[in-house]
Parts: C-alpha cells; structure tokens; sequence
C-alpha cells in the first residue's frame, strides 16, 4: 500500500499559497495550509505529515520559533524554510533552528520537487 504523503505548508500570503498549491496540482500530496507558525504547531501536533514547508516572516509567530517548538516535538520531520530572504546569515539561521533545506522565492517548480523528492523518498 502507498503511503499517503502529507505536507504542511506555512506561509501568511494567499498569493504564495496559490502559487504552491497550483505547483502541485498534479501531484497526489496532500497539502495543508497554516496561515503563521502557531497554526503551523496547532496543525502538526494534529497531524502526521511527512515534510513542513516553512515561510520565515509571518505574524504572529515566524518560522524560526514555529520551527524550535516543532523540533522539541519532532526531530526527524523534515522542514524546508521558504523565503524571499536567501542572504547567508538567514540560510545559516534556518540551520540553526533545525531546518533541513532553504529555497528561495520566488520558488523554482524544479527544485522544489527535488526537495521534496529527496526527503519523502527517504521516509
């Protein structure tokens, strides 16, 4: 039986949000959305999902905390920042808080799904 991939998208911007979600449209992910980090820690401790994609600047709470807090939780769940920030004390940071993987926006379809790819195929 195939496993049933679940992803968490976190990210404040509909606009970016549309743009994730039509990038997988064909896929057979299941995606879920949280609108800022504390939705993002509400939704994963609800659900198994098998990679967080994490927008760094978001209200309420950014993705570097959503991300500490996750990672006392779970420290085996892949996430990936997604940022328009790519400078290198930000992709040093996101290491830093546990993230796995930094893209950039705007997102590449391409290494997007290489992303992915590399970590669900290791689950």
């Amino acid at each position: 039986m195939k496993k049933i991939v679940k992803i968490l998208l976190t990210e404040d911007k509909k606009i970016n949000q549309e743009i994730i979600l039509g990038i997988f449209e064909k896929s057979k992910f299941q995606i879920d959305i949280a609108n800022n980090g504390q939705e993002a820690i509400e939704k994963f401790k609800q659900e198994q999902y098998s990679l967080i994609l994490m927008d760094i600047e978001m209200p309420i709470m950014n993705g570097y905390e959503a991300t500490r807090k996750i990672r006392l939780l779970d420290k085996q769940i892949p996430i990936v920042a997604l940022t328009s920030n790519s400078c290198k004390l930000t992709i040093k940071r996101t290491k830093k808080v546990g993230m796995n993987e930094h893209l950039s926006k705007p997102i590449e379809p391409k290494r997007l799904y290489e992303t992915f790819f590399r970590y669900i195929n290791s689950l």
